[in-house]
């Protein structure tokens, strides 16, 4: 994460000692430590969760095709009409001519 050598640690440690004082650098690097660990625990429990969901996705069936079209109907309505099933006679509001 942070490629500096001793020196370059040291002299943002001498930075921040002048900045901010001796007695506020301990709480400081303690307040920064907690963040730094809540941001990995979170960034760990995302990770997780987001394997959980692509490992569930493998898991679930494929959908059916295009094809298979009749079947999901008849599994919602029961019956799948098929050709020359329907009535071709007239029903009576049919038959009567309109004026």
């Amino acid at each position: 994460m942070f490629s500096g050598g001793f020196l370059e640690i040291g002299f943002l440690l001498f930075i921040c000692f002048l900045l901010f004082g001796p007695k506020k650098l301990p709480e400081i690097a303690r307040t920064l430590g907690k963040v730094m660990a809540e941001l990995r625990r979170a960034s760990n429990e995302l990770k997780s969760s987001l394997e959980d969901e692509i490992r569930n996705l493998d898991r679930q069936p494929e959908l059916p095709s295009e094809g298979h079209a009749e079947n999901r109907s008849e599994a919602v309505t029961g019956a799948v009409p098929k050709h020359g099933d329907y009535h071709s006679e007239p029903t009576p509001d049919e038959s009567t001519p309109r004026s």
